[in-house]
């Protein structure tokens, strides 16, 4: 008689998969391997992060950012961590963007970090292209250089100012405030970037919507020398062609000075305008997120920002430096409302000074 199994196969099997979890874990993400290590005491998250970065080696980075100045940074990095090279791609800020979005779109990536625009962050983070990243140092920067998310960390803005040619202008008889630009005397004679839509955000942000639409409209009529792009216009100022720019920023301004052109700034009243910040943000993807980790957090750090002040930045950190004395200063910075208003916020600048 044959012998009646008491445990068929199938009952072993099940029993098997009852107690033991066979199942494939899931990976972690990029975000949730930066969020573990960011939850480590600061001794141990230091030495984690460098011990990691030593074994990635490298990182690439994506940047919106003249090539003389991202490679200062370069430079004054690998000097510190000699165990991580950084290959650097320039380029502008929306063709960088475009690129990340397709590697996400392909889960094909290739960048670790990019820097851009706080007003590309949101679009970035809603296709999930970019990782939350919440390091320490988040704690010493700015108002308007987070935000709650952990999306956005800011590295630096540039301030507007109003260049004048010395040799037009004396620097008493300038206008101080942006009433003193309605003055008649100053009809023709003013330069102004036909794409600064930030300047707008931070006029309407201080003054309130109505004020603010009716003081750029009356500036309008002053028949604005209208050209696309901050060096143009500071170099068009200084060769004579008017005498006044209304937005420059003055670390142009300084090279220029430096150069011995004919040109000074003065802080506009009753606030500064301020370009949105810059960021810098790590992929949702990043082949080597520890490297990257490592190089955000140089550029949040006193050393990385001090070097950036030392470009003319207006920098980050709460304790960060800059050339010029901004004691008592309003600055502006954008809303962050304004990074998803962006298609009524060039509307409205075009409407309101005839770029329709």
């Amino acid at each position: 008689m044959a012998r009646i199994n008491k445990y068929p196969w199938t009952l072993i099997i099940i029993a098997i998969f009852t107690f033991v979890d066979v199942r494939p874990t899931r990976a972690a993400s990029v975000e949730e391997r930066l969020d573990q290590v960011n939850r480590m005491a600061e001794k141990d998250r230091a030495e984690t992060v460098e011990r990691e970065a030593r074994k990635e080696g490298e990182l690439i980075w994506y940047a919106a950012m003249a090539s003389d100045r991202a490679g200062e940074l370069i430079k004054a990095f690998e000097s510190k961590y000699p165990f991580v090279k950084i290959r650097f791609q320039p380029g502008g800020a929306g063709r960088q963007l475009e690129q990340l979005l397709v590697e996400h779109r392909t889960k094909k990536p290739r960048a670790d970090i990019i820097n851009t625009r706080r007003s590309y962050v949101g679009v970035m983070a809603k296709a999930g292209a970019v990782a939350r990243y919440r390091t320490p140092l988040r704690a010493s920067l700015r108002d308007g250089f987070t935000d709650k998310e952990g999306f956005v960390n800011g590295i630096y803005a540039q301030p507007r100012v109003f260049l004048f040619n010395t040799r037009m202008v004396a620097r008493d008889k300038a206008p101080q405030s942006f009433e003193d630009l309605l003055d008649p005397r100053w009809k023709d004679k003013l330069g102004m970037d036909t794409t600064d839509y930030d300047w707008l955000a931070s006029l309407i942000d201080y003054y309130g919507r109505g004020k603010a639409l009716e003081l750029a409209g009356k500036l309008a009529k002053q028949q604005l020398n209208l050209r696309r792009g901050p060096t143009l216009l500071a170099q068009l100022a200084v060769a004579g062609e008017f005498p006044l720019v209304i937005d420059a920023f003055p670390e142009e301004i300084m090279q220029m000075k430096s150069a011995k052109a004919p040109v000074d700034f003065i802080f506009s009243e009753p606030f500064v305008p301020v370009k949105t910040p810059t960021t810098i943000s790590i992929s949702s993807g990043a082949p080597h997120p520890h490297a990257a980790a490592l190089f955000v957090d140089f550029l949040l750090a006193k050393a990385g920002q001090d070097l950036m002040a030392g470009q003319g930045r207006w920098v980050s950190r709460k304790d960060g430096s800059y050339f010029a004395d901004l004691k008592g200063k309003k600055m502006q910075i954008p809303s962050p409302d304004w990074d998803d208003k962006q298609v009524e916020l060039i509307k409205l600048y075009n409407a309101t000074f005839g770029l329709n």
